[in-house]
């Protein structure tokens, strides 16, 4: 059966590898990427909202929450972002097929997927800050704070989930309507820097690495 979800970017490249995973297609590389740095389509991967008025006290996915707002841990191949008192995000970065939402908690209404509602993308690489610095006025690689962190608010005039994962990248999820517009201002924006479109094997050797900063 040919797959049914579709992800809202496309690019004007030619895939090298293409999987079909769970009703998307998903291009593993390209035919030439490029040295970076490279624009990283991860729509297809699966991501919650996870509501509760006292959000702290629970361990929704069995991830302990963050303590403040903006703050981002990251275990078992997911991340969740404290996005405000009784919110958090979750996100699947790691290798290997997502966990299923884990239905069998007393607290599981409190879950919202949320994979076909937004685009997700990862801009990574060694000029990714200055990538980021065309697009927005906010301080994304700010010294004094360590990433991975949350920051919220528009990148090209358009409402933002941003995390600072590493050193050198980006994710950041908006709403799914916005997604090819935005991707095509991103990759324009950055053709001064080399940016360029990357499959997400691009992506997944990527996080590995992020285990071994200091």
């Amino acid at each position: 059966m040919r797959p049914t979800r579709r992800s809202p970017v496309r690019f004007a490249a030619m895939p090298a590898r293409v999987e079909e995973r769970d009703g998307w297609d998903v291009v593993r590389s390209f035919d030439d990427e490029g040295d970076g740095p490279w624009l990283v389509d991860l729509s297809h991967r699966a991501r919650w909202d996870y509501q509760d008025r006292r959000v702290s006290e629970h361990r929704p996915a069995g991830l302990e929450v963050p303590a403040r707002p903006g703050e981002v841990g990251v275990a078992r191949g997911l991340m969740i972002n404290r996005m405000n008192r009784t919110q958090v995000a979750i996100w699947h970065v790691g290798p290997g097929p997502a966990p299923a939402l884990p239905d069998n908690e007393t607290n599981a209404v409190a879950f919202t997927e949320t994979t076909d509602s937004h685009c997700w993308l990862a801009i990574i690489g060694a000029a990714a800050s200055a990538v980021t610095e065309r697009v927005t006025s906010l301080d994304l690689f700010a010294p004094g704070r360590r990433p991975p962190f949350l920051t919220q608010g528009p990148v090209l005039q358009t409402p933002c989930q941003i995390v600072t994962a590493g050193r050198d990248g980006v994710l950041i999820a908006l709403a799914r309507g916005y997604g090819q517009t935005f991707a095509d201002a991103l990759l324009h924006a950055g053709r001064e820097r080399g940016l360029a479109p990357a499959g997400e094997e691009r992506f997944t050797r990527w996080v590995a690495g992020l285990a071994t900063e200091p």
